[in-house]
């Protein structure tokens, strides 16, 4: 793992980030109408966020090249 990629090159960076927002959406709260739909989003957000941290690990493990700062 000698070779450098920039920062904005990760695909590790790029699912965290994902997953913060939908994270973010969650804990905001997100008011749509009805309950169910309500219920609804917040599942989606939820299951977005369990998805981008499986992915933003298997990313890591299978790099081959280091972030550069």
């Amino acid at each position: 793992m000698n070779d450098v990629k920039g920062f904005l090159q990760s695909r590790t960076v790029w699912a965290n980030a994902v997953g913060l927002l939908a994270m973010a959406a969650a804990w905001a709260g997100i008011d749509i109408g009805s309950d169910d739909l309500n219920s609804l989003t917040e599942a989606c957000l939820q299951a977005v966020t369990a998805l981008c941290i499986i992915a933003s690990t298997v990313f890591r493990v299978i790099a081959t090249r280091r972030i550069a700062a």
